[in-house]
């Protein structure tokens, strides 16, 4: 039987992809996303590639206030900023991380109750990759009009944003009287938004990753998240995860993605205006970046 050895250019990837695992033996891994971006797939694929425990939502009885934002806490972070709520929430969670061991959770509620916050207070903040995932804004939106996820206030609250908080980016004034339509455009303009200002207010204190979910499930892309993430390696792709058992229909899409050009969105002006206007969603941080 014939046998090949491997060209230079293998072995080298492969000593690379070992080296990455050693050098990140510590990294922590979470994401800033809206939900219906991936990050269910993200989390497969991070524990296909780096081999490392990969969570995507705690749900068990008991993680409920301890692993995974009970509805309150998340309400809380909304309407207080980082009260006591929020913190001894955060208390909790981080005890159950591992220790001096790789980690990664995909849950997108953390990033929408003090996780940056959080994490960015932490004296091992440096070993914290933030995964900014983000999708087709579009196709976004017409994935929570298709499941109904805004029909409904306790989903709001559990799992997207309330538009009558009283701390938001993104004003919803003008969206709100459209029903579970406007809702939706809403949430999807007001997370896109909430990623701008993280990465603008904490960005010199974490180390954030911005991938695009169409570009992460493709070849090319998932090196380039791979070596962003300092592991240069072969990729495994997995399978979709979650995805709609109904997808939505293209007109749905381009009627949205209308809706979104037209009204003149802009998140780096949007979060300007909110940071000029001395706001901060911790709505206790003093060091804002304008």
């Amino acid at each position: 039987m014939e046998t090949h050895a491997p060209n230079l250019s293998d072995l080298l990837k492969r000593c690379w992809g070992q080296l990455g695992k050693l050098f990140n033996t510590n990294q922590m891994i979470f994401t800033l996303t809206a939900g219906r971006s991936g990050s269910g797939w993200l989390s497969k694929f991070i524990a296909a590639n780096l081999d490392i425990t990969s969570v995507h939502e705690p749900l068990e009885i008991d993680d409920i206030d301890v692993r995974m934002p009970s509805i309150k806490v998340l309400r809380s972070f909304n309407t207080r900023g980082m009260d006591s709520v929020v913190r001894d929430f955060w208390q909790r969670k981080l005890k159950t991380l591992p220790e001096n061991a790789p980690y990664c959770e995909t849950n997108h509620t953390l990033g929408k109750c003090g996780l940056i916050e959080t994490l960015a207070e932490q004296p091992n903040a440096d070993e914290y990759t933030i995964i900014v995932l983000k999708r087709n804004l579009a196709k976004q939106c017409a994935s929570y009009i298709n499941r109904n996820d805004f029909s409904n206030i306790l989903m709001w609250w559990q799992w997207f944003l309330a538009p009558d908080y009283p701390n938001i980016i993104v004003p919803s004034e003008t969206l709100r009287p459209l029903g579970a339509i406007g809702l939706a455009v809403w949430y999807t303009l007001e997370m896109e938004s909430r990623q701008c200002y993280y990465q603008r207010v904490y960005g010199d204190r974490l180390r954030f990753v911005e991938v695009q979910l169409e570009e992460a499930v493709t070849a090319e892309g998932a090196a380039r998240l791979l070596s962003d993430l300092g592991y240069d390696q072969e990729h495994i792709l997995p399978p979709k995860y979650n995805a709609s058992a109904q997808p939505s229909n293209d007109q749905m899409v381009a009627k949205i993605g209308d809706m979104i050009a037209n009204s003149g969105f802009d998140p780096d002006a949007t979060v300007s205006a909110y940071l000029e206007a001395n706001h901060s969603l911790s709505m206790q941080d003093t060091r804002l970046a304008s």
